[in-house]
This record gives structure tokens, C-alpha cells and sequence, in this order.
């Protein structure tokens, strides 16, 4: 009887595991596939400048922030914009330009040029991926 009892626990418990398991699964892919992309970059107090239609157009960072600019047709692009220092964006929320926290290897055809920590890294973005990347002193 014991046995049996123990048995039907098992059954029990490993059926309830199973979907458990199963729906949490299904949750975590929902939650993949749900959750919106959005950048979140933390700006110093007092230091943002909004475009008249409210999007961001620049602040200065509060912290280090790596932005990714990624693109279907020109893949993806890391910049290390360092904390307080400028970093804008374009009156479309699109990221435009910041100062490094660690260097960058810019392609430029053939060429490869390396952008320094503290240089500034500016794109030129459009519906076709990156145009152009550039990379200053100031």
C-alpha cells in the first residue's frame, strides 16, 4: 500500500513538474519575444536637452555605457561612451555620437583605423545602416 501511495506522489508530483517546467519555459520565451528593444542610458542631473518633439537629444552620462547600433544590412557596432561625458542623438532617438571609454577599431574599406579612449566617436546613420563613422579628438 506504502509503495503504491508513494508511487502515485511520484506520478503526481513528476506530471506537475513537467508542466511547471514547461509553462515557466514557455513564459521565458514569451518574455523574450515580448519585451520591447529599448536603449536605457542614465543621465546626470540637470544635464538633458531634449528635441521639441521630446526624444533626447543629448545629456551627459552618469555612469559608463556600452550603445550596440546594429543594422540588417551593415551589422553591429559597439561604442564605449564614458561616464560624464556628452553623448547625443538624433531628433529620431537614433545614437549620434560620444566620448570613449575604450578604444574602437573603425573599417573603413581596407583600412582599419583605431579611435582612442576620450576621442570621440560620431556616426552618420541612415535607413541603409552605418554611413559613415568618425573619430575626433574632440
Amino acid at each position: 500500500m506504502f509503495a503504491r501511495i508513494y508511487f502515485i506522489y511520484m506520478k503526481s508530483f513528476s506530471q506537475s513538474l513537467a508542466i511547471l517546467a514547461s509553462s515557466l519555459g514557455l513564459l521565458s520565451i514569451n518574455a523574450i519575444i515580448a519585451l520591447p528593444a529599448h536603449a536605457s542610458i542614465v543621465c546626470g542631473s540637470g544635464t538633458i536637452s531634449n528635441y521639441q518633439n521630446g526624444s533626447l537629444a543629448s545629456c551627459i552620462l552618469d555612469q559608463d555605457t556600452t550603445v550596440q547600433v546594429s543594422h540588417s544590412n551593415t551589422g553591429t557596432a559597439n561604442f564605449y561612451c564614458q561616464a560624464k561625458k556628452l553623448i547625443s542623438f538624433d531628433d529620431k532617438g537614433q545614437f549620434q555620437s560620444c566620448y570613449l571609454y575604450q578604444e574602437i577599431q573603425i573599417r573603413k574599406d581596407n583600412l582599419v583605423e583605431t579611435c582612442p579612449t576620450q576621442y570621440r566617436v560620431s556616426i552618420l546613420a541612415s535607413t541603409k545602416g552605418i554611413e559613415s563613422i568618425s573619430c575626433s579628438p574632440y
